[in-house]
């Protein structure tokens, strides 16, 4: 534990160089609002009380909100206007959803069935082939009765939605207080917010340390057995420390499942003053979209509770153009305030000139859908065991297969005989990401997870998160890439993170690595600038850990709670 201040300047290999420093400064600094641009052919506004979605009653609004979309579409309505106040979405196949889960019919792992590819699910607001429309909900309550997916964006362009809170009648979680703690079991009190039955379905359970007010370092997954021994109190089977004691029990009913937000094949979407308050998966989901702008997003908790989503805030794959968040607010989800990343593609084989293709990450793509590139298109090819790039490919030719999960290409050149070998990563869908002034408070697993190229982090705060604050990782079990390149993360306050599930290397504030059977420790990420942080570490092993990467350059960081303040692992260079 040491370190009062660290002002040393650590380079890797050259220092990094003028050119690239200003010229990301120059890509990623303009006002990407600049871009966006309403073009109806009329000025007009209606409301969805005129088709009948009344705020503040007892009624389902789901059918009447989504015949006002439709006439905006027709009739190329510029503004959609929601009067203030609580509307009800809810469908009968997505209440049957939920109570399946619940009652266990499921499994204890319901994300193996209603997350797979094609998986059939309802939508709230449905926004299809939809342009240059504005949805105001400024003060308006969305209220899910069922598991389903609130907003879904699709091959639609120049989108805005602004305002709107998302939540769930019934939160797809339960919050108690852990009021006994035995050897083998432990008990808690649930108030009538979330009414509890024995054999409810709990394949995780977080805590939050009300004394300390953030996330105990470790959840617990998948308890032996749960009974109801009195109204309102569940008898877990688990171990947990003592130390738990008086914390409130966060029971997640699954991980994965559809997003809050799905921006799927579409393009120039601004999310303003959005907030989500609960969802059985993911926040906001963005895949194969281009240019998504976040102002004053929050996925927090709802008053008076202590956990928002059961899985990431924000997640985007295979996407083009940037994706830009700004003053946004994430806290107390069950993973990742974001991950943006493209998907290693394994070659399973070859028909006649064809390589064929798929994803195979643990669990499919993260809308469930084909992931493919165009022609056109630049892939680079990656050994399998080491993430390292050997060259770069275009596509000639794309034959898609979404039911068998195949993608059948053809290339420029030919591949290797062994292509078994190799992993194929589509660069041409990599977005630019910036983030600033957003801050990001105590939740499972890493703030921000980092995939792409052309990044900057700045001027951001992220407190007690139980995983590393900042991670730059190439993941070849999740089959999630690429190496990263040019990225900047600076002027950033980065307080006690990386206590528990989720740290990398040891790091509180920042994590460089590679995960693949026989990593790279250089070349497979590069251009990295880490400059004028605040990390300060809880009992840390390291403020930044870097391994994996080439041209990288720390300078100007306090740390302070950290063994070592800066390391730096690069050994497979020739000597």
């Amino acid at each position: 534990m040491c370190l009062s201040l660290c002002f040393q300047q650590y380079n890797l290999n050259t220092m990094l160089n003028t050119k690239f420093y200003f010229s990301i400064i120059i890509l990623l600094s303009f006002s990407s609002e600049a871009i966006f641009c309403q073009s109806s052919n009329t000025d007009s506004t209606v409301s969805v009380s005129d088709f009948g979605a009344i705020s503040n009653d007892i009624y389902n609004d789901r059918d009447e909100i989504n015949k006002a979309l439709i006439h905006c579409k027709e009739n190329k309505i510029a503004k959609l206007f929601f009067p203030p106040g609580k509307y009800i979405l809810s469908h009968p196949d997505a209440i049957k959803l939920m109570e399946d889960v619940m009652d266990l019919k499921m499994g204890v792992d319901p994300e193996k069935i209603i997350f797979t590819p094609y998986f059939p699910y309802i939508k709230g607001l449905d926004i299809s082939n939809q342009s240059n429309l504005e949805l105001i909900g400024q003060g308006v309550e969305l209220i899910f009765k069922g598991w389903m997916e609130p907003i879904s964006i699709e091959n639609s362009k120049n989108i805005i939605v602004n305002g709107f809170t998302i939540d769930y009648e019934r939160q797809p979680h339960s919050e108690g207080r852990v009021i006994n703690i035995g050897s083998k079991f432990f008990d808690v009190a649930f108030n009538d917010d979330y009414q509890v039955k024995s054999s409810m379905v709990m394949p995780r359970i977080m805590f939050w340390d009300n004394t300390k007010n953030r996330l105990h370092k470790d959840p617990i997954y998948f308890p032996e057995k749960n009974e109801l021994i009195e109204p309102q109190v569940l008898r877990i089977w688990s171990k947990i420390p003592q130390s738990y004691a008086n914390s409130t029990a966060l029971i997640n009913h699954s991980f994965h499942f559809r997003p809050a937000i799905l921006l799927h094949e579409s393009s120039d979407i601004i999310l303003e003053n959005v907030t989500i308050h609960s969802q059985p998966g993911m926040g906001i989901l963005g895949h194969r979209s281009h240019n998504i702008l976040m102002k004053g997003l929050r996925v927090v908790p709802r008053a008076g509770k202590k956990m928002s989503t059961n899985t990431d805030a924000t997640h985007f794959t295979s996407c083009t153009g940037f994706i830009r968040f700004k003053n946004c607010t994430f806290e107390a989800q069950g993973d990742d305030a974001t991950n943006v990343h493209n998907y290693y593609y394994t070659i399973t084989g070859q028909v006649k000139d064809k390589y064929i293709t798929r994803v195979d990450a643990p669990t499919g793509t993260h809308a469930q859908v084909l992931d493919y590139p165009t022609v056109g298109d630049t892939l680079e090819l990656v050994d399998k065991y080491t993430l390292k790039v050997k060259k770069q490919l275009f596509v000639t030719s794309v034959d898609t297969f979404p039911m068998k999960w195949e993608t059948h290409l053809s290339f420029d050149k030919k591949l290797p005989a062994n292509f078994q070998d190799y992993l194929l990563i589509n660069v041409s869908r990599l977005p630019s990401l910036h983030m600033e002034g957003c801050t990001i408070l105590s939740h499972l697993a890493r703030g921000v997870l980092i995939k792409t190229r052309n990044v900057i982090i700045e001027n951001s705060t992220i407190l007690e998160t139980t995983g590393t604050a900042i991670h730059i990782g190439a993941e070849g079990g999740w089959h999630e890439g690429p190496g990263s390149a040019n990225v900047i993360i600076r002027n950033n306050r980065i307080l006690r993170c990386g206590r528990g599930a989720g740290t990398q290397n040891g790091a509180s504030g920042i994590a460089v690595n590679v995960k693949s059977e026989k990593p790279s420790k250089s070349g497979v990420h590069k251009n990295l600038l880490f400059e004028n942080n605040i990390i300060e570490g809880e009992n840390a092993k390291y403020g930044i850990y870097v391994t994996g990467a080439e041209n990288v350059t720390i300078r100007y960081n306090q740390i302070t709670g950290c063994e070592i303040p800066v390391y730096i692992n690069k050994t497979d260079e020739k000597k």
